[in-house]
């Protein structure tokens, strides 16, 4: 039998128990209802004020079943807060990631529901059912990506685009018969395009310091370093592959430099040419400011992605 303070004790627990439940009712209605509106895609400034409201819920929900002695809730609640870290960022959020959620503040419920015995007013999140993806017709996509690169003609822009790139890719799905593309198909042409350009320009702009070294001895050594057996031999092979490389990416202005540089590197091979060191110099100089315009393309061609993947939003 119990005792009256053994009495009076739990009577005062049960109390803070029902205390607890009703504010946790309220805390859990907040985090489904911010949770609910983030599956909706909102804006990023109301996406990271929702998932704040979210963080605070959790923590005053755990913090309170902590100081009711709830360790199921505190434990099951507070589990929630690494999964809420995955959406932060709204341009990284998954649909799995707020599946993820959505099946521990299940869990969470439940242990509120297990530890007060209170019927809750709030039903776990249901998944939201995916959006169709939104699909573009052909001609309207190519029109729209050939007024773009109208529109950099006129303005004067950088002398090399990806949007050439873009549309002759886009011209070969069309001529499929399919008529139409799907957003996230147009998307991920982008990215694929994008992507394998950055990687041939990036070895463009590693490797063209390394034909400036070439020269920066030939221009300490002079003739003499012809003499140390296939020195130029290895440049000129370097600078035929950077070649092939800029053609692949329609580097046109590149090609066309690294042409000319193949040619003086040939003439000096061939006829010794005692060349002037300043000269040297100049063709170094230039060099360097190549690799930097390549960097500059790289940079150029996030932007102009960034422009076309606008033209069919993926859902």
């Amino acid at each position: 039998m119990s005792t009256e303070p053994e009495q009076t004790q739990d009577d005062f627990q049960k109390e803070l128990i029902e205390l607890f439940g009703q504010e946790a009712q309220e805390w859990l209605m907040q985090i489904h209802a911010a949770l609910t509106e983030l599956g909706n895609q909102p804006d990023s400034d109301r996406h990271a004020q929702l998932v704040d409201a979210v963080v605070r819920g959790i923590t005053s929900l755990g913090g309170s079943a902590a100081t009711v002695s709830l360790p199921d809730v505190e434990r099951a609640t507070f589990a929630l807060l690494p999964f809420i870290e995955t959406i932060k960022d709204r341009t990284t959020a998954t649909k799995q990631d707020f599946s993820t959620i959505t099946d521990h503040f299940r869990a969470v419920i439940a242990s509120v529901r297990a530890a007060t015995g209170i019927s809750l007013d709030i039903e776990p999140l249901q998944e939201a059912q995916p959006s169709p993806e939104p699909v573009f017709d052909f001609l309207t996509l190519l029109n729209a990506l050939r007024m773009l690169q109208d529109e950099q003609t006129a303005a004067g822009s950088s002398p090399r685009s990806l949007i050439p790139q873009v549309l002759q890719r886009l011209e070969h799905e069309a001529r499929q018969g399919t008529g139409q593309i799907e957003a996230v198909t147009f998307q991920e042409l982008l990215r694929v395009i994008q992507s394998t350009d950055a990687q041939c320009l990036g070895s463009l702009r590693l490797e063209l310091p390394g034909i400036a070294q070439h020269l920066s001895r030939f221009r300490v050594e002079g003739l003499a370093m012809l003499e140390s057996g296939g020195a130029f031999d290895a440049a000129m092979q370097t600078i035929e592959h950077l070649q092939d490389i800029a053609k692949q990416t329609n580097a046109t202005p590149l090609v066309t430099f690294l042409t000319g540089l193949h040619n003086f590197f040939s003439l000096v091979v061939q006829r010794r040419l005692d060349i002037a060191a300043h000269k040297i110099q100049a063709v170094e100089t230039r060099i360097f400011a190549v690799a930097e315009m390549v960097e500059e393309w790289i940079a150029d061609g996030e932007k102009e992605l960034d422009v076309m993947s606008r033209l069919a939003p993926a859902v």
